[in-house]
């Protein structure tokens, strides 16, 4: 008994024997700090500090979101997506099965095998008989009979919708003409107005050529000067004649450079409108040599029998397409374009300044989206425009994209619409900031982007 208390007098005195810290300088040894320890302290203290450490730690993950980590945490917002998953793919199977017993039971009917629709009626079958215009379903004949009852009615459906067709085209094809044929009598007005002016101006430089010579001539003869005088004079003359030759051929050349450009202008217009024109007779010419009924009376087949003029034109179309370079298809589907980046315009389309294209503003990096389907024809370097990627697309459009940091596709590849091609960048010694350089082209003539696309 005696060990024992002595044993817990000895552990007891360890426990609560007093150190000391001391805290010194290193090299004058001076005494910064000092406190007092026990081995009981710092007992202590390390159990609360790590007591508390734990706890922080608890409700750390308890009341945030880092719960969600841990391995089998079930989420209420994840049971409630998934039971409305359940639910949706519950109401598709149920909507399967009716699409497959529908389908099931048109089958017959569409691959025109002979059954029997069962058909439960809110009469007798002696009332169903006694019925005039009710139709047996097991009857081939009757069944016949409202088969081609629908056919006639969608025959003269289509045949009035042919006719109303036709005859909106050729409305058009002539209000085209018209317009086509009061713009080329305009511009050749013009066209000879301007040249009449031109040379009016070039008359009246001349006569003042003329006139300053016989001038000087006169005053040179006519000075009773010396020859010093004579010269000063004939220095003072050429130098204002060469300051008024230049002022008249500088506004020459302006109001020529302005003249030329109205004339391009012009020009641009008229193609365009030629174009326009002969895709609308070509589809005037196509629908009139379709046949898409089969009976079809007198009258109405005489409306399709091209006039004398009508075959001369085509003609001459012919003989135009047989020998041209280029082969111009009609347009027989309609492209729905889709912008290629989203951002702001910097600079638009403008024919006077020759930039024949959209500059759209966007961060570095953005990405690069085809309009349309197509093939890429053209994707490289260059040392102006950076790298570029060149589509064509259905109905000779063309669709060039520039100035791109990276570029996705190769010169042959197909591409979907919306497919990225390039992330946009600066590259290229024209550019000034990150943007894309977008242009368009139909059948070899530039078009302004923004009538087909949206940027912004």
């Amino acid at each position: 008994m005696a060990k024992q208390n002595k044993n817990t007098n000895k552990l007891k005195n360890k426990l609560t024997k007093k150190f000391r810290l001391v805290v010194l300088n290193e090299d004058s040894f001076e005494e910064r700090f000092s406190f007092k320890l026990t081995r009981l302290n710092v007992f202590v203290l390390g159990g609360v500090f790590s007591v508390l450490l734990i706890a922080l730690t608890v409700l750390l993950i308890a009341f945030t979101p880092i719960k969600a980590y841990i391995p089998g945490f079930s989420s209420t917002q994840l049971k409630r997506q998934a039971s409305q998953l359940f639910y949706k793919v519950d109401s598709l199977q149920v909507q399967i099965s009716t699409l497959k017993k529908f389908t099931e039971a048109i089958r017959p009917i569409l691959i025109g095998e002979e059954t029997t629709v069962a058909m439960q009626l809110p009469f007798t079958e002696k009332d169903y008989v006694n019925l005039p215009n009710t139709f047996h379903f097991t009857d081939n004949d009757s069944l016949n009979k409202v088969l081609q009852k629908v056919r006639l009615q969608l025959d003269s459906t289509l045949q009035s919708h042919y006719q109303k067709e036709k005859n909106l085209l050729l409305k058009r094809n002539k209000e085209s003409q018209e317009s086509l044929i009061a713009e080329n009598d305009s511009l050749s007005q013009q066209l000879q107005n301007n040249y009449e002016l031109l040379k009016q101006k070039e008359d009246s430089l001349q006569k003042f050529q003329s006139a300053f010579y016989k001038s000087e001539s006169s005053l040179m003869t006519s000075s009773p000067t010396g020859k010093k005088s004579k010269r000063e004079y004939q220095a003072s003359l050429s130098k204002s004649y060469r300051q008024s030759e230049m002022k008249l051929k500088a506004q020459h050349d302006k109001k020529t450079a302005q003249l030329q450009d109205s004339l391009t202008l012009k020009e641009y217009l008229l193609d365009s409108l030629r174009a326009y024109v002969l895709a609308q007779q070509r589809k005037v010419g196509e629908l009139s040599d379709e046949i898409p009924f089969q009976d079809i009376e007198a009258s109405e087949e005489a409306l399709l029998i091209a006039s004398k003029r009508d075959s001369l034109f085509r003609e001459a179309v012919e003989r135009e397409d047989r020998f041209s370079l280029f082969d111009y298809k009609t347009d027989k589907v309609d492209l729905v374009f889709f912008a290629p980046v989203k951002g702001i315009l910097t600079e638009s389309y403008n024919v006077k300044e020759k930039h024949y294209a959209v500059d759209i503003a966007v961060p570095k990096g953005t990405a690069v989206k085809a309009i349309a389907d197509g093939t890429v024809v053209f994707s490289a370097w260059t040392a102006g425009t950076g790298y570029v990627v060149i589509i064509e697309h259905t109905n000779k459009y063309l669709s060039v994209y520039k100035h791109n940091e990276i570029i996705y596709r190769e010169q042959g590849d197909l591409i979907k619409s919306g497919e990225v091609i390039a992330l946009a960048g600066t590259s290229g010694e024209y550019s000034t900031g990150p943007h894309l350089h977008f242009e368009m082209w139909f059948q070899g003539y530039p078009v302004n982007p923004e009538n087909f696309i949206e940027f912004e």
